[in-house]
């Protein structure tokens, strides 16, 4: 345990660099690039990236570092830093706060520690394997919620959906109370702190979620993909989050049309 506190001690300084340099950012002009596959990718996710990188590599130097915008480095460690420098790259561009960064540390294949940062709220959530999710230093648990009919339901843009996926999108939507788009991260944040139910994603790789697991799980709720296995760092694109256990299974057989 003394060494997770020590490396979740360390995640929350990478995060503390991190929005340093996203809010210097914000108040000047950034260049913007088109990735292969469409994505955009700003100046600032990178700066991010390289000074997260470069304060691991002075602090841990046998450990990996995955980055979403860098080759991989040591991939093969037994501890190995998985990088989201700024995850709601979109959101980031249009200027609206619920964009962050994610860090999480996996110790073989599954997340140990997470955390989320969201610079422009000053919003910060940490999840540490065997502790209690924290927001800004405090505690935080999610909501009972026994049925689905009774759920908020979350999701980001809906335009990442193939229209292979969309119907169980569609499924989930109709199946909830209400649903609410588009919050990036942020979504996993407030089902820890107890706002929202249900998050379902698809298209989203390990940087995008494994900061999420001890998070969520931490404040007693379940993440996992969608045929209900743990995310590990060999999970595929899609997942799903639940506040309640109880409404895990229920989720399941939404998504998958049973």
């Amino acid at each position: 345990m003394a060494d997770l506190q020590e490396f979740s001690d360390f995640a929350q300084a990478l995060a503390d660099a991190s929005r340093a340099i996203i809010t210097d950012a914000v108040q000047r002009p950034y260049e913007l690039e088109i990735k292969p596959d469409q994505s955009p990718v700003t100046a600032v996710d990178k700066a991010v990236e390289d000074k997260i990188r470069q304060l691991i590599s002075d602090r841990f130097p046998d450990h990996g570092v995955l980055g979403e915008e860098r080759a991989d480095t040591n991939p093969q460690a037994e501890f190995k830093w998985i990088i989201d420098p700024i995850d709601g790259t979109l959101p980031f561009l249009a200027g609206l706060p619920v964009f962050g960064t994610l860090i999480a540390l996996v110790r073989g294949e599954g997340p140990v520690i997470g955390v989320i940062d969201m610079p422009m709220t000053q919003d910060r959530w940490v999840g540490c394997q065997g502790q209690v999710t924290t927001r800004n230093g405090a505690p935080v648990g999610c909501r009972p919620c026994t049925s689905l009919t009774e759920a908020m339901m979350a999701s980001s843009n809906p335009n990442f959906w193939s229209d292979s996926d969309r119907a169980a999108l569609g499924r989930m939507n109709g199946a909830t109370r209400w649903g609410v788009f588009g919050g990036s991260c942020m979504t996993y944040g407030q089902i820890a702190s107890g706002h929202i139910d249900v998050g379902i994603e698809v298209g989203y790789d390990i940087h995008d979620y494994l900061a999420l697991v001890p998070v969520v799980q931490g404040a007693g709720g379940v993440i996992s993909d969608w045929a209900g296995a743990p995310l590990t760092i060999a999970s595929g694109d899609r997942f799903v989050a639940v506040g309640d256990q109880r409404l895990h299974e229920q989720a399941l057989k939404t998504l998958e049309g049973a």
